[in-house]
């Protein structure tokens, strides 16, 4: 299972590549630009935030050990509900907990989210194989899953927010 969950950092790796690949050469004025609402940038620091928050709570769910909850049909079927809405182009308004994300320079965000994704694949390395099926992360909409959907939710999270930013640049003539 550790393989499988490995191919999905890589592809969710992948993504992130095109993201940034997608704003290259866009001024650091308008990856900040408010005026429609999140900004480029504030956009990749909430996906940043969301997954440094997962990961806290993966690394304190895990001192539990063998007594985390084994996952079951309802946690996988809840989450693939959960996946198919985030992977549609969807607007939703942000859950009211969530703040007004910070807006750093490019290279700042590129380094935090770098540091971040080094802490998942750490983690998933580190992961025991016999805990695989235990209920380590826990999404606001999807419940509380298993480590291979935990990552799942970031690629669906990200692929959202992949439509959010199509649609601030075209808000901005981009």
């Amino acid at each position: 299972m550790k393989k499988t969950i490995n191919e999905k950092l890589k592809r969710l790796e992948a993504d992130q590549e095109k993201m940034f690949r997608s704003i290259e050469g866009i001024s650091e004025e308008k990856l900040s630009d408010q005026s429609y609402g999140w900004s480029i940038i504030q956009v990749m620091s909430h996906l940043n935030d969301a997954e440094t928050a997962s990961l806290k709570y993966m690394q304190k769910k895990v001192q539990a050990g063998d007594k985390m909850q084994d996952s079951g049909i309802g946690n996988a079927f809840r989450m693939r509900l959960t996946n198919m809405a985030l992977k549609s182009s969807l607007k939703w308004k942000a859950p009211s907990y969530i703040s007004n994300p910070p807006a750093y320079p490019l290279n700042e965000m590129k380094s935090k989210w770098a540091e971040t994704r080094k802490a998942i694949q750490q983690f998933v390395d580190e992961y025991p194989e016999q805990w695989m099926d235990k209920l380590v992360y826990k999404h606001p909409m999807g419940g509380r899953q298993n480590l291979e959907r935990a990552v799942d939710s970031f690629i669906y999270h990200q692929i959202h927010h992949l439509h959010q930013i199509k649609r601030i640049k075209k808000q901005l003539g981009l």
